[in-house]
């Protein structure tokens, strides 16, 4: 993975030859007829009005028919079945079946700006080594996010790729956000999108930069208060203050993601969908190469690369209703001996950690 002062580079380069494509192809068609027409073409068949669901639900597009001061949003209740649950080894079987329910209320400002919040509550219906909880089917809040987007802020005439930032607000009300003192996070993106095969193939990459603000360096819990989920090793923890103990887990203090997606719309009522994600986490402290650390450590802030697979398949049979059947994958970027990166999209070194789940929603949009 790429250090910290190289992403930045990258990252800097490449928004800097976007924008300057954008502003300069703007200016050199400036005046000509065939140019004009071309584009209206490009803004009709790349228009917001025509994103399908199923492309909503993962970049957060808006959908449908937008206009000023309409509310909308996306309902989604899923169903999930870890990849644990079919090993064969019955000794490192490890069933999970879970369920989320998500609730992304939307308000259109107009054609191009929309705010849109999101909270999600799931739950384990089974109970195995790897739950999280410390109660059997605890529902699980996740945190609350404020997102204010500007679709197609900015569109490169000859191609019609569009250019869409967002900032998001993310408020602590899950478990963990509270565990670890999080005050909030703020992310500032972008996607860039287009819309090829006379619109029956969606492109998308996004970029997102969070920076989490924490209370403190590291998760630390206090002896008098009943956290529902609390993470401590044995004779591990320093005793900070008094009533206030250390945990040794480090918070993140910001984080880097890359995704890309690809959805073939068969037509009105069918997608497949191929998303890919990188994300970079690094921790508030430094720490030192030192005889103490792995032979694949490196000096510096602590840093976290985990990579997201999607293969979906969408059904909307009804303008407002639909399902979506799916393989996802949620996991450590390189293997736990740090020799090899893990197939993105099905994890195949260790089944029983459901890192791989397979799903099943049923959304509303509205």
């Amino acid at each position: 993975m790429l250090s910290l002062g190289k992403r930045l580079l990258v990252v800097l380069i490449a928004v800097s030859l976007g924008i300057g494509a954008f502003a300069d192809t703007s200016k050199d068609t400036k005046g000509t007829s065939t140019t004009k027409s071309a584009q209206k073409t490009k803004n009709k068949k790349n228009s917001g009005e025509e994103t399908p669901t199923s492309v909503a639900m993962q970049t957060g597009a808006p959908t449908g028919k937008v206009t000023n001061g309409r509310f909308g949003g996306i309902i989604t209740f899923e169903q999930s079945l870890g990849l644990g649950t079919f090993v064969a080894d019955k000794y490192a079987r490890n069933p999970y079946y879970g369920m989320l329910l998500s609730l992304r209320p939307r308000y259109y400002i107009n054609k191009k700006m929309m705010l849109e919040l999101r909270f999600d509550i799931q739950t384990e219906l089974t109970s195995s080594y790897t739950t999280s909880t410390t109660k059997k089917h605890q529902f699980m809040p996740s945190d609350t996010y404020l997102t204010f987007r500007y679709s197609s802020l900015l569109r490169e005439p000859h191609t019609g790729i569009t250019f869409s930032p967002y900032v998001r607000l993310g408020f602590p009300s899950s478990y963990e956000s509270r565990f670890r003192d999080k005050y909030l996070s703020l992310a500032v993106a972008f996607d860039l999108a287009d819309m090829l095969a006379k619109g029956h193939l969606y492109l998308n990459y996004t970029f997102r930069f969070t920076k989490n603000f924490n209370k403190y360096t590291v998760a630390a819990v206090s002896t008098n208060d009943q956290y529902p989920v609390a993470v401590a090793r044995f004779k591990g923890n320093e005793e900070l203050a008094t009533n206030l103990i250390a945990t040794g887990l480090q918070n993140t203090s910001f984080s880097f993601l890359d995704s890309v997606m690809v959805s073939w719309i068969i037509n009105p009522k069918w997608t497949l969908t191929l998303l890919f994600g990188i994300i970079n986490s690094f921790t508030y402290k430094s720490f030192p190469k030192d005889q103490y650390a792995a032979a694949s450590a490196k000096s510096g802030r602590g840093q976290n690369d985990w990579t997201y697979g999607v293969l979906d398949l969408t059904y909307q049979p009804w303008r407002h209703y639909g399902f979506s059947w799916g393989i996802s994958s949620y996991q450590p970027a390189k293997t736990a001996n740090d020799k090899s990166f893990r197939f993105p999209f099905f994890d195949f070194s260790t089944e029983a950690n459901n890192y791989t789940n397979f799903y099943f929603d049923v959304f509303a949009s509205f």
